[in-house]
């Protein structure tokens, strides 16, 4: 794997034009993009397909988070468009993970995107989490959803750069 291949460029933008852009201009630099819901919700699935005909990468960064069976067939939805990586939400539950790992691996074996799961949103501090009713401090809820990611045979999580050590412990 080279340092290219590393690299995710988020296309933060509005539009098909400004996306497509960066996607030719920068597509030797990276070695995904990043489509999140700005763009997807702007431009849609056939954005993520036009991306992909060109011959990029796409790391589809929506975060679903509903009942297992609406996730599990949105999941599916977004492998079906050839995505490479895409998001899930932790806070979801095992039931959740576990029927996304095993449907994607069930519909594509091998070939399935990576799944990663979001912990807990950068922009969530220990007050803000308490309002939503989680007591635990950032650190050992970010940590305790990892695990449960893990064991629910998710790919690998998001979390800030603060939780990385500790996470790799896990």
């Amino acid at each position: 794997m080279t340092i290219v291949d590393r690299v995710c460029l988020a296309l933060d933008v509005s539009s098909r034009p400004e996306a497509m852009e960066l996607v030719r201009s920068l597509h030797d630099l990276t070695g995904m993009f990043k489509v999140g819901m700005q763009l997807y919700t702007a431009e849609g699935p056939s954005l993520v397909r036009e991306i992909i005909d060109s011959g990029g990468k796409v790391f589809l960064d929506l975060k679903f988070h509903d009942i297992p069976n609406t996730v599990s067939r949105a999941v599916v939805e977004a492998a079906k468009l050839g995505v490479s990586m895409m998001t899930i939400h932790a806070a979801g539950g095992r039931i959740m993970m576990q029927a996304v790992a095993q449907e994607l691996q069930d519909r594509f074996g091998e070939t399935k995107p990576i799944v990663v799961a979001v912990t807990v949103l950068t922009s969530l501090n220990e007050a803000l989490l308490r309002e939503v009713g989680v007591a635990s401090p950032v650190r050992e809820q970010v940590l305790q959803l990892a695990r449960l990611a893990e064991s629910s045979g998710i790919d690998g999580v998001v979390s800030s750069p603060q939780e990385v050590r500790a996470i790799r412990g896990v």
